[in-house]
Order: C-alpha cells, then structure tokens, then sequence
C-alpha cells in the first residue's frame, strides 16, 4: 500500500472518531441538563408542567374507553376507540 493513502486513511478515520465523541458528549450533556434547563424539558415545556393529566380511564370493552383528562385547567371527558378521540363533554372542576 501506498504510504499516501494509508496516512488519508487514518485522517479520515480519526476525523470520524472526533465527530462520534462530539455527538456523544452533546448527548451526555443534553441528558445531564434535562429538567434543568426549560428548553430541554420533556416536550419543550418548563420542568414541573404538565400539559395534559390523564385523571381517570375506564375500559367499555373492545379497544374503547371512557377518559377524564385535564388540559390547561379544564376538565374533559373524552370516547376513546379505533377510530380516534372524541370530546363528549367538558366538565367542571368540582365533578
């Protein structure tokens, strides 16, 4: 082998190699500061929110269901089935 080609060989790999670390140590870092930083949380949003709470979940049978959920301070009851979500009533909070 040619002297030339074995040193672009190992330039291209140890370029490779720097290019892993670099995204496995953004990784890290982005893992690290999950939570702590409001841009990084789940979803986008702000440490400690939760967009949508899940409050109460009945099953009617044959992949459908009954959910109360709670969304931006309401209350909603919601058909769920195959053929997707349905909003069948908003409810109060004190339900």
């Amino acid at each position: 082998m040619n002297p030339e080609t074995i040193s672009g060989a190992a330039s291209t790999i140890a370029s490779c190699l720097a290019i892993l670390a670099l995204l496995a140590g953004l990784a890290f870092l982005a893992r690290r500061l999950r939570g702590r930083v409001p841009g990084l949380a789940a979803g986008g949003k702000a440490p400690g929110k939760r967009p949508i709470s899940i409050l109460s979940a009945r099953g009617l049978g044959g992949q459908q269901s009954l959910v109360i959920a709670e969304a931006g301070g309401q209350v909603f009851l919601l058909g769920v089935g195959r053929g997707g979500i349905t909003l069948l009533s908003r409810l109060d909070a004190h339900d």
